[in-house]
């Protein structure tokens, strides 16, 4: 699986062919924490027709010395088909750290629909590598270890009226090169790797790391134009056996058809590393 720069370019040409006679959408997102880390998005969304949505985004996040100190570009689009009552959703997207890591993601959600509920299964591929620095009698060595995990997953949404709530998890199994990875980190030899387990701790990355099993659960009461959601997140890392859970609180205010806004704040409780509040703003504007 290779999601490149150049494939996103055709991806949001391709978008920005359809849009020109079809509804569209774009999100704007920016969060900072306590630490000194902070990230920017933007997610463009068109609808192709009744039962077709692309969409494609991009983002930068900076992290900390407290939290690995990667910063990395995320680009990813997306291609919804669905109905009444089933649909189908495939996702691509690529997280690059400055040359030293790189995390590829190809997703899939299918789902079904009955009477208040939603079901989907979920199903994830992800290909990672790490670039290592060891220090060998004669020479300092550079070398990529790549590797990869394939997960699975359950979602059930429940909505009625003005509330609705979500859980989710999904689970990884890593193959063979991880563990070769895991040696290499420990080697007496090893001058440098990036620190992505720190990635965990953040909520500005806490899905980009080397997680094994992350799970989820939300709540969204609507009143009016404004709403209030209050998410849950759980991501466990495989590397060093340890995790983080996030809280986040989100207002949102639906100002017209075309324009929202919002604010969201929470805290990310990690077992490695210090608690990090953070704090974000976000900008829905549509034709």
């Amino acid at each position: 699986m290779n999601f490149s720069r150049r494939r996103f370019v055709l991806a949001a040409l391709l978008i920005a062919s359809v849009a020109r006679a079809a509804p569209v959408s774009a999100d704007f997102n920016a969060t900072v924490d306590d630490t000194g880390g902070r990230s920017v998005g933007a997610t463009i969304s068109v609808s192709a027709g009744r039962h077709v949505t692309l969409s494609a985004g991009a983002g930068r996040s900076d992290g900390s010395d407290e939290t690995g100190d990667l910063s990395g570009t995320l680009l990813d689009a997306g291609l919804s088909l669905h109905g009444e009552r089933v649909g189908v959703a495939l996702s691509a997207d690529a997280f690059d750290d400055s040359s030293n890591y790189h995390a590829r993601t190809i997703g899939a959600r299918a789902w079904l629909s009955a009477g208040d509920f939603e079901i989907a299964l979920l199903g994830r591929h992800r290909d990672l590598s790490v670039e290592l620095t060891l220090d060998l009698p004669l020479r300092v060595a550079r070398r990529a270890v790549d590797f990869s995990a394939t997960g699975a997953g359950l979602e059930v949404r429940w909505a009625r009226g003005a509330v609705d709530a979500y859980v989710s998890g999904v689970t990884y199994d890593y193959d063979d090169d991880f563990d070769r990875f895991i040696e290499l980190s420990r080697s007496p030899q090893l001058a440098r790797r990036p620190r992505i387990e720190a990635l965990v701790s953040t909520f500005l990355t806490q899905a980009q790391g080397a997680i094994d099993r992350q799970l989820g659960a939300g709540f969204e009461r609507t009143h009016g134009r404004h709403a209030v959601a209050i998410d849950v997140s759980s991501v466990h890392d495989a590397i060093a056996d340890a995790g983080s859970t996030s809280l986040a609180v989100t207002w949102r205010h639906v100002r017209s058809a075309r324009l929202d806004w919002s604010i969201s704040a929470g805290v990310v409780d990690s077992d490695a590393w210090d608690d990090i509040a953070f704090i974000g703003v976000g900008l829905g504007i549509g034709n």
